[in-house]
């Protein structure tokens, strides 16, 4: 079966081998880093997210306790409560209803809890929908962040592991440059030397709510031709078993900021992943419409961007990313991508991230709209 955590996507015989032959290379997992959680108070931020919710089981099947989960959504909260614990909403000081862009909250949190180890996976992550509406992810992705960075501060958390996403190398689109940005907070908080920070960049996980592969799903279910964005369109792919193990595996390594990536082969082509999904689900390879790169798509990912360079860690499957040092007028300028997001201002958001960043580079305008290519059959492909 899949994850128990989340209802997924994914067929239920869905498991390592069935992952394996979906993506035509073994599961990549890292060494073990268990004690690092054994006994030790653990906050994960989005705990009822696709990510979050299995990163909370793992981290209580490693002796981490207590787990405290964090979320804006009650019902996703009440389902991660439920699979993990058996019970709904009970009196129970470990379920934390709240909101990260709330940063008085999040400093009475953080002196509640007194976490040890904080994971952090809230995020808005839709790319498309989040193109569209800039001022959101800014404030979630990157301010959010750093209100748990200076919560962290605050309370002296022990470690901090950010997750981060492969759109964040050399961005093109609204969530790929708020990660990025996030990233630079992360190494920023770790300058204090109080708190031991890390960042961690995931590929596109295997049956995440609202990933290529749940649209996959539903049109291949439904007889629909299947949407692509371009024939020669690749991805990074990863189940959430080496995701969450990734995360683990960093807290134990995380000390000054690093960004790390799990080392996950060479990208996947999309109809290919089309097809091998199909076949498994003995159904036909389906029609495609290519619709056209969406603002802020690439046609290829990276993980490891133009102007970083990655070296080797203790883990040959985990790569640690080394980054060009933070811009003395950092916080400077984020005051002023704050001010600009509070006031809603969309069309001068994606200007002020290039500026920013340098190495986000918005594609289109926000207000583009693709141009969908010809249907094409399994047999013209």
């Amino acid at each position: 079966m899949c994850e128990t955590t989340q209802p997924c996507d994914l067929p239920e015989q869905y498991g390592p081998l069935w992952a394996e032959r979906l993506l035509a290379r073994p599961q990549r997992l890292t060494s073990d880093g268990a004690l690092s959680l054994y006994g030790k108070r653990v906050l994960v931020t989005g705990a009822g997210g696709s990510i979050g919710s299995v990163l909370a089981h793992r981290a209580a099947a490693l002796g981490a306790y207590p787990v405290f989960l964090m979320d804006h959504s009650e019902s996703a909260l009440h389902s991660v409560q439920l699979s993990l614990w058996d019970q709904g909403f009970t009196q129970n000081d470990h379920v934390l209803l709240a909101d990260i862009r709330d940063a008085a909250q999040m400093r009475r949190v953080f002196r509640k809890v007194r976490p040890e180890i904080v994971f952090h996976a809230a995020a808005l992550k839709h790319l498309s929908l989040l193109e569209r509406n800039a001022c959101e992810a800014v404030k979630t992705n990157v301010f959010g962040t750093e209100n748990l960075v200076n919560a962290a501060l605050e309370s002296a958390v022990g470690k901090f592991v950010f997750v981060s996403t492969d759109k964040a190398a050399d961005p093109a689109s609204i969530l790929g440059a708020t990660k990025r940005l996030a990233e630079d907070v992360v190494r920023t908080g770790a300058q204090e030397n109080l708190t031991r920070f890390a960042s961690v960049r995931f590929g596109n996980v295997l049956g995440s709510r609202g990933s290529f592969l749940s649209v996959l799903a539903h049109q291949l279910r439904r007889g629909l031709p299947v949407t692509v964005t371009h024939q020669q369109a690749t991805r990074f792919f990863m189940t959430v078993t080496e995701a969450v193990e990734l995360v683990v595996q960093v807290s134990a390594e995380a000390s000054c900021g690093e960004v790390y990536m799990l080392e996950m082969g060479a990208p996947v082509r999309v109809v290919h992943l089309v097809e091998r999904y199909a076949r498994l689900l003995d159904l036909p390879v389906p029609d495609l419409r290519f619709t056209g790169l969406q603002p802020g798509e690439k046609i290829e990912e990276t993980v490891c961007a133009s102007d970083e360079r990655r070296e080797p860690t203790g883990d040959p499957l985990i790569w640690r990313l080394r980054l060009e040092p933070v811009r003395p007028d950092f916080t400077a300028r984020l005051r002023d991508l704050r001010s600009l997001a509070q006031e809603g201002r969309e069309d001068f958001l994606p200007q002020a991230l290039s500026e920013l960043l340098g190495t986000y580079r918005p594609s289109r305008t926000n207000r583009d709209a693709a141009v969908p290519g010809p249907l094409l059959t399994a047999a013209e492909l």
